[in-house]
Formats: C-alpha cells, sequence, structure tokens
C-alpha cells in the first residue's frame, strides 16, 4: 500500500489490524480502540503508563530498569535529573558519578550538572576549552566515544590526575541531527571494557539524552512553561501525538533504531519506515503480513526465527537475532528487543519493540574473533618450538599466511650484533645483503628496536625516504614493510622483517596484530633459545656418557647409531656398550632407563658404569643382567630399565642372549632372511632384586648380522609397532641380502644410520633412539 505523502519520512502507513482503527504514530501502532475513537492526553497518558507497567513485570530485570529510565530521562525537566536518569539507565555497567556538559556559543564546555564527582573535580573542570585534551572535549570536538581507563590518565589525560579515586571515564558526544550539544561523562569501574550489548545502550542513553536537552534547552531559552510540546528537527511540531510518544520518537530516531508491533491473533506486523528500510523493501509495498517478514529472513535463521517468536508468547522474553537478504542479494544482521503485551486473562496480544541492524557489530565481532584465532594459532605453534630453527619454520607455516606477507627475515641478537637466523621468500643473491643488514650505520632493524614498536612503510618510496642507503634497497617484487622489535623484559631478541608483494595500507587491527606477534615472537624466541642452549648441553652429557668409540673385534664387525629424541627439551636414558673379553668374544648391551630428564641419564650413566666394571669382574649373560638389576634397585630410584645382553663366542659365533623387559633383537641371514629371535624375557630392571633371566641360544653364522634397538626405533607416531617393525626388517634385509657386506664396516655403519632413519619418515618423535649391530663376515 502507498504511504501518505504528507506522512514524516520516519513513519508507514499500515493495514488496520482486527479491532484496531487509524495509523501508525510516529511510528507506532496506537492502542487498541474503537474506530473513529480519538484519544484524549489523559487516555494517552494512561495507555503510556500501562505500557510501561507492562515493560516493569517483564523476567529480564535488565530490561525493565533500562525501560524505566528511558522514561524517566524522557520526562526529565532540567539538566540535573536528565544526568540522574541517564546514570541510572547505565546502573547495570556500575556507572559511578558523572557529569554533563553543554557547549556554548564560543565551543566551550560548561559543566550544567553532576552527580557523586569529587569537589575538586567539579572545582578543577567547571568548563573546558575546545581544544582541551581531555575525554570531554575530545568526545564533543570529534564527536565520537571516548574511553580512558585509569591507567591512561598519565599518559594521555594528565589533568585527570585530580581524581582521588582510579576509575574509567567514558565519554558520549550529545548529537543531534549534525550538531553536538555537548558530552555525557560517566565514570566506571577501573578496568571497566563494555561489550556489545553495553555498547549499544549507551548509544541509546547518549541518543535519548541529546534529544531531552535539546528540548529542555529550546523551552528554557524561549522562556517557555514546563510541558510545552515537543518539536522534531526542523521546528516541526508534531500534533496530536502523546508526547512520551514524540519523545520516544526523536530516541529511536537519534540511535538510528526502528520500532515495531506484532498483533499476534492476525499475525499483523505494523513498521516504522526504519524497520521497512532495515529489511530492505520500501514502505509502499510492505504489506505488513508476517509470512512477507519471514521470506526475507534468510533461509538458514528462518526455522530458528519462528521458534524463538513462539518462545517470546511463552517467557514475554523477545530477543532475536538473524540475517536479512535484500533484494540485490546483500546479507545484514538484525538485532531486535521487545516486551509482550497481555490481555488482563494473560493471554498474549502483541509484542511490541525496536530493531537495529547489526550489521557493524557483528563485523567487528566477526574480527575479534578471527583476531584471536590468529592469536591463539600462533601462540600454540610457537609453544611447541623448541629452537629458533623451529621458531623460524613457525613464522614461515603460520604467521606469513596470516599476515598475507610473502618473505621475513629473522636477525637474532649475538654479543650486540644482528646475525641473520633465517629467512624465506628472498632469492639466494640477496642472503648476502640481508646478513650484513644490521652492520650498516642507520638500517631499518636498530630503528625499530631503538623505536621499540614496529615500524611500518606503506611502500618502496616511503621506505626509501626514511632510509635512503644503496645497500639498503628493497628486493624488486617487494613493496610494503614491517619490521618488528622482539625483546622481552629480559632485553632484546632480534628483529623480524615482513615483506609484501604491493604497496599496503596498515589498518589499526593489522598494526595490533603486529605489535601482538611482535610480542609473542620474542618471548618465544628467548625461550626457544634457552631451550635449546640447555639441550644441547644435555644431549653433551649424555654423549659423554656414551662409548666414544667402539673395541675391534678379531672375527666380527660391530656400529651404533644414537639418535636424541626430537621432541622435547629433555634427554632420554637410552644406551649401548661392547664389552670385549680377552677370548676375542664380547658381550653387547643396549638399555633404556625410564623417563627423559637429566636423572635419566644419570642414573643411566651409573648402569652403564656398573656392567662395565661386572663384566671386568668376569660376570656374562643371565649373571651380568643380575647384577645390573641389583645395581639398579640399590640405586634408591623409582626409574626402572629395560636392558638386552648379548654374549657372542668367537669361532664358532655361538650366541647367548637374555632380556629384561627390553625389544626382542632381529637377525638377518646371509640370504636377505629376517627373524625376531624368541628370547623369553624377564621384568625390567630395578622392579624386584632376584629376578632371573631366561638364556636364549642361538647361532651367528658367517654373513649373519644381529641387531639390537631400543624401543624409540618402532614406536613412531603414525605408525603401529607392526608397521614399523616390519619396515626396519625391510632395511635390514635389503642390506643384508646384498653381495658387498663385508666391506670393512663402513658398511654397517651406513646399515645402523638407515635403519634409525627409518623413523623419521613418519616425522618427529618424542624418545630417544639408539641401534648395536654385530656381523659376521
Amino acid at each position: 500500500m502507498r504511504a501518505d505523502p504528507d506522512e514524516p519520512a520516519d513513519s508507514a502507513t499500515v493495514p488496520e489490524p482486527a479491532g484496531n482503527g487509524g495509523q501508525v504514530l510516529g511510528g507506532f501502532a496506537p492502542t487498541a480502540q474503537t474506530s473513529g475513537q480519538a484519544q484524549t492526553s489523559g487516555q494517552a497518558q494512561t495507555s503510556a503508563q500501562a505500557q510501561t507497567s507492562a515493560r516493569a513485570q517483564a523476567p529480564d530485570g535488565r530490561a525493565s530498569a533500562e525501560q524505566k529510565s528511558v522514561l524517566r530521562m524522557l520526562a526529565s525537566p532540567d539538566p540535573d535529573s536528565l544526568l540522574g536518569s541517564a546514570l541510572g539507565a547505565l546502573q547495570s555497567i556500575e556507572a559511578r558519578a558523572g557529569a554533563l556538559f553543554v557547549a556554548g556559543d564560543d565551543g566551550w564546555l560548561r559543566m550544567t550538572a553532576n552527580r557523586n564527582l569529587d569537589d575538586a573535580v567539579v572545582e578543577r573542570f567547571p568548563s573546558l576549552a575546545p581544544d582541551a585534551e581531555l575525554p570531554a572535549a575530545v568526545a564533543a570536538r570529534e564527536r565520537r566515544s571516548v574511553r580512558a581507563l585509569a591507567e591512561d590518565f598519565k599518559t594521555r589525560y594528565p589533568d585527570l590526575a585530580a581524581l582521588r579515586r582510579p576509575v574509567g571515564v567514558l565519554a558520549e558526544p550529545l548529537l543531534v541531527d549534525d550538531r553536538c550539544l555537548g558530552a555525557l561523562v560517566v565514570h566506571l569501574a577501573p578496568s571497566y571494557t563494555p561489550d556489545l550489548d553495553d555498547e549499544q545502550l549507551i548509544a541509546m542513553v547518549a541518543a535519548v539524552c541529546a534529544h531531552r536537552l535539546e528540548d529542555i534547552l529550546v523551552t528554557e531559552s524561549a522562556g517557555l512553561p514546563a510541558g510545552t510540546a515537543a518539536r522534531l528537527p526542523g521546528g516541526h511540531a508534531v500534533a496530536g501525538q502523546p508526547r512520551d510518544q514524540v519523545r520516544l520518537e526523536l530516541a529511536l530516531a537519534g540511535g538510528n533504531l526502528g520500532s515495531f508491533q506484532w498483533y499476534v491473533d492476525s499475525d499483523v506486523l505494523v513498521w516504522d519506515a526504519r524497520v521497512v528500510r532495515l529489511m530492505g523493501l520500501a514502505p509502499d509495498t510492505f504489506d505488513a503480513r508476517l509470512e512477507t517478514f519471514l521470506a526475507v529472513v534468510h533461509p538458514e535463521d528462518r526455522e530458528r526465527v519462528q521458534e524463538e517468536l513462539a518462545e517470546t508468547l511463552r517467557t514475554d522474553d523477545c530477543h532475536l537475532v538473524y540475517r536479512v537478504v535484500w533484494p540485490d542479494g546483500s546479507q545484514h544482521w538484525i538485532e531486535a528487543k521487545g516486551i509482550v503485551e497481555r490481555s488482563a486473562d494473560g493471554r498474549p496480544e502483541s509484542v511490541i519493540g525496536v530493531a537495529w541492524d547489526a550489521t557493524a557489530q557483528r563485523e567487528r565481532e566477526a574480527k575479534r574473533e578471527a583476531r584471536r584465532a590468529v592469536y591463539l594459532s600462533v601462540t600454540q605453534a610457537f609453544a611447541a618450538a623448541l629452537s629458533p630453527q623451529d621458531v623460524l619454520a613457525t613464522m614461515i607455516d603460520i604467521v606469513l599466511p596470516e599476515l598475507g606477507a610473502r618473505a621475513l627475515a629473522l636477525h637474532m641478537v649475538e654479543e650486540g650484533r644482528l646475525i641473520l637466523e633465517g629467512s624465506a621468500g628472498y632469492p639466494a643473491d640477496v642472503m648476502k645483503r640481508l646478513a650484513e643488514v644490521g652492520r650498516i650505520r642507520d638500517n631499518p632493524l636498530q630503528a625499530a628496536l631503538d623505536a621499540g614498536h614496529p615500524l611500518f612503510f606503506e611502500s618502496r618510496r616511503a621506505f626509501q625516504e626514511r632510509f635512503p642507503a644503496h645497500e639498503l634497497r628493497p628486493v624488486e617484487g617487494h613493496h610494503a614493510f614491517v619490521f618488528l622489535p622482539l625483546a622481552t623484559a629480559d632485553g632484546t631478541v632480534g628483529t623480524c622483517l615482513i615483506a609484501y608483494d604491493r604497496p599496503k595500507r596498515f589498518s589499526p587491527d593489522e598494526q595490533t596484530l603486529a605489535a601482538a606477534v611482535s610480542g609473542i615472537l620474542g618471548q618465544s624466541l628467548a625461550r626457544a633459545r634457552l631451550s635449546d642452549l640447555s639441550r644441547r648441553r644435555m644431549t653433551d652429557l649424555q654423549q659423554l656418557m656414551m662409548p666414544r668409540a667402539l673395541p675391534r673385534l678379531e672375527d666380527f664387525q660391530v656400529a651404533a647409531c644414537y639418535l636424541p629424541a626430537s621432541q622435547g627439551m629433555q634427554v632420554g636414558g637410552d644406551w649401548f656398550d661392547v664389552l670385549p673379553r680377552a677370548d676375542g668374544g664380547a658381550s653387547l648391551v643396549i638399555g633404556d632407563v625410564q623417563g627423559h630428564s637429566a636423572q635419566a641419564a644419570a642414573v643411566m650413566g651409573q648402569l652403564r658404569t656398573a656392567l662395565r666394571a661386572h663384566a671386568s669382574d668376569g660376570y656374562r649373560v643371565e649373571h651380568l643382567m643380575r647384577r645390573g638389576n641389583q645395581t639398579l634397585y640399590g640405586l634408591d630410584t623409582e626409574r626402572f630399565a629395560t636392558c638386552c645382553i648379548v654374549d657372542v663366542t668367537p669361532d664358532t659365533g655361538h650366541l647367548q642372549v637374555v632380556r629384561a623387559g627390553h625389544p626382542r633383537p632381529l637377525q638377518a641371514t646371509a640370504d636377505g632372511t629376517v627373524t625376531e629371535l624368541d628370547v623369553a624375557g624377564g621384568l625390567p630392571l630395578g622392579f624386584a632384586p632376584d629376578d632371573h633371566y631366561p638364556v636364549h641360544h642361538g647361532q651367528l653364522a658367517p654373513g649373519s648380522t644381529l641387531l639390537l634397538y631400543t624401543d624409540g626405533l618402532v614406536d613412531r607416531p603414525g605408525r603401529s609397532y607392526d608397521e614399523a617393525l616390519a619396515r626396519v626388517s625391510s632395511v635390514f634385509a635389503d642390506w643384508a641380502g646384498r653381495d658387498e657386506q663385508d666391506d670393512g664396516g663402513a658398511g654397517l655403519e651406513a646399515l645402523a644410520e638407515d635403519i634409525v632413519a627409518t623413523a623419521s619418515e613418519t616425522g618427529t618423535g618424542s624418545d630417544d633412539i639408539a641401534v648395536l649391530l654385530i656381523h659376521r663376515p
């Protein structure tokens, strides 16, 4: 239907609901009355009071209190009561005190009302200059919300040091159309940060306050008595509308809100022109049917909206958030809140409320969530980094794609100099220049460190104007740059250069993300460097406990390989040893002490030393294992150890094998056949002092090879025990079936390395690996 051309722009004519007569007044449908019957001023007041009472009975206490406060604001006769009502409306966010500033013709802001402020503050700030660096002046001058935390006072607003109590300050401009009437200042808890709902509430209170303040100022300046009819922007009086209704229309217009009413029995919707526009419709085409509304709701939200509408009629709580699809295909988020009006017998008659475009809020929320996700992924990735190279890999794999960048270079401070740790995205011929950047007197790396915050250059020209040295010329194809200083509370760690392949304007969100990455990266590098140093020391300690070289045996070749765990800072307790005898034979020992720590390595060293001492006393095989068990049991440690000992006899190649909870040895014959020796085992060392270890007898024939290993070889992520054992056996068999094994031991050493390499095929592991081979040529 067509709107009345003489009707105000923000209202719409709608079909007459069943049992209802007349038009929408100021964007709201009139309450039910006999057709043709007009409301008197007293009747309008009674109707408003009834609606207020219905709102007060809503189960949502905060919403009810806010509605009452808004009505009190609209009825405020002077600035002081207006401020009190505004603080009451903001009670849910712990508004403690406040002031109302009104702008004069000279631009100065004068404190017109205050509540609960310290006397010192009132005396010091009775008026504010237009250019004052104070929240109220900034809010009025720049026409934006200003929030200052207590810790901001010394740096941003030193004049606020007069506040005796630590508070947070919120300043809102009071805007009517294109004019700023002044500012509303509210004192909050010191570290309070408003959420999306609070921001909406604050905007609403500021809008109502502004329009009511204009009404008060106009009335006062004209010398008119209280109760003079309100006027819409432009000075046009609104005749025939209850005063509270006009005030509410002013508030809705200022808050960019639209009003609606849903008549439940007839499913008729009464929308003002703002809601019609929010839905992407035209006032002259909207037919006031509920089905028309549901048709514009996004298909994925439609069923949920219907369920929530039904729930609203049961609970009186109306709060909807949904998407609508406009005719051009664009999607918009709408948020709506309202209350249910019921008949005397409790039956829901209508739902009345307001709606607004929440698209910008949703987009801000989505950006915040995306930023949180980036922070989380970056933090988690850096937490697993154990060396600077791990940190560099994380930057390349995660941070570069997140930032949409093309290249990076990581420099670390070593003995006061910036040393290139690594890079990505730079050609080989540039690496030398990158390594020497820190030697140039005026360079961007040192400039970022001196500034203490990231430096952003949105183009090559901007960079070259600041750093004109020829040695610092950017690489071809790089057009924007960020230099991150990397530091911790303990000192400077290094710098990170990030380059982009096109000119780039860095948004505030991107600058915040860069600063966050700078902090996380600095901490991670410092921790990784310390972890790397500690791990190297631990690995060196363990290597010192290993045999530096294996003894030469006349009738056999021996080889070994040890690989420390690639995950975790600590080292394990794996060890191996070859204990030769005077008759040309030897005892081969391999074991693994429980755990990964300095204590595990220390226990391993003690046990290895004890076994060597017992072997030199003539103990062999079972008796040697029993002596080792008693030694570990007597060390007063809660750790246990697995172990395997093989005794080999010269000339005959006779084998005696005992196990203490250790993996079974593998034996390969000259034709490439690999078998797992069926060796019965005892308990791990350290469990019981008198355990026995059955002896397995076997034969190491000419051309045969025996493999001893620790469980780290077959206990790998992403591969089952059987799969890992089959892979090791395959490599072992391939080597054993060749004709060139007897090459003085070099081939056996290569085999040891190849067998250990199978463990790296499925990624890094958390356990050490030791292998020991003996081959009879």
